[in-house]
């Protein structure tokens, strides 16, 4: 499938997905969610349709507990840079949304999508929050979000970038390393070749917001 093919499908399943969230808003399982469940919601719901076809390969019609596993316990916790109460909502609003799709017949396995989802809460929470488990993109992302570094603040991201590549750098090369990264950082520093991958225009932005980073924090 060509990236143009690929970029339509994807809308599609956006607008697909989008409409079924806009009438889970309406439904007793959405009002059963605590607030911060509430709050994630957004995120989770379309963090999980974009990643299933992104990396897993499978539209919506052709979920499965198999690529629900994938997504939620694997993929999720290495790429989605975000705090704790968002890992910690990822089973009870999937679990609440695919019972929603089940009592809609909008899915036809949605019911036994719900419980796989509610069975790998506490797995889905361990897994993100072990580093070895990141991505580079997630780990250089929540090491700057450690740092106080603003992700929506493209210039200090950069700054902040540049100085832990030239951390891993010293490391790698066995010299003294840099001073530890002051909370200020300095306006301009000289470049270095990245040693973390850059982030892609249509890869989501490592704010955290769920948006495209062309969408969101990009140029």
């Amino acid at each position: 499938m060509s990236e143009y093919n690929a970029e339509q499908e994807m809308e599609a399943i956006e607008k697909q997905v989008g409409g079924w969230y806009s009438d889970f808003l309406d439904s007793p399982q959405y009002k059963s969610l605590s607030i911060s469940q509430k709050d994630e919601a957004p995120g989770i719901v379309r963090f999980f349709a974009e990643y299933s076809f992104r990396y897993v390969g499978v539209e919506p019609e052709r979920w499965n507990s198999s690529s629900v596993t994938e997504c939620c316990a694997e993929i999720l916790p290495r790429k989605v840079t975000a705090e704790l109460p968002f890992f910690q909502a990822v089973a009870p609003v999937l679990s609440a949304f695919f019972t929603f799709l089940a009592e809609k017949n909008l899915l036809s396995n949605a019911r036994p999508l719900a419980r796989t989802v509610a069975e790998l809460d506490a797995e889905i929470v361990a897994a993100s929050q072990d580093g070895s488990n990141w991505g580079p993109a997630k780990g250089l992302a929540m090491a700057a979000r450690k740092a106080g570094v603003d992700l929506c603040d493209q210039e200090a991201f950069h700054r902040f970038m540049v100085l832990h590549n030239l951390q891993i750098l010293a490391r790698q090369q066995a010299l003294p390393a840099p001073a530890p990264l002051p909370s200020s950082l300095p306006a301009s520093v000289a470049p270095v070749r990245r040693s973390e991958p850059k982030v892609g225009r249509n890869d989501p932005c490592p704010c955290g917001s769920g948006k495209k980073f062309k969408k969101c924090c990009g140029p």
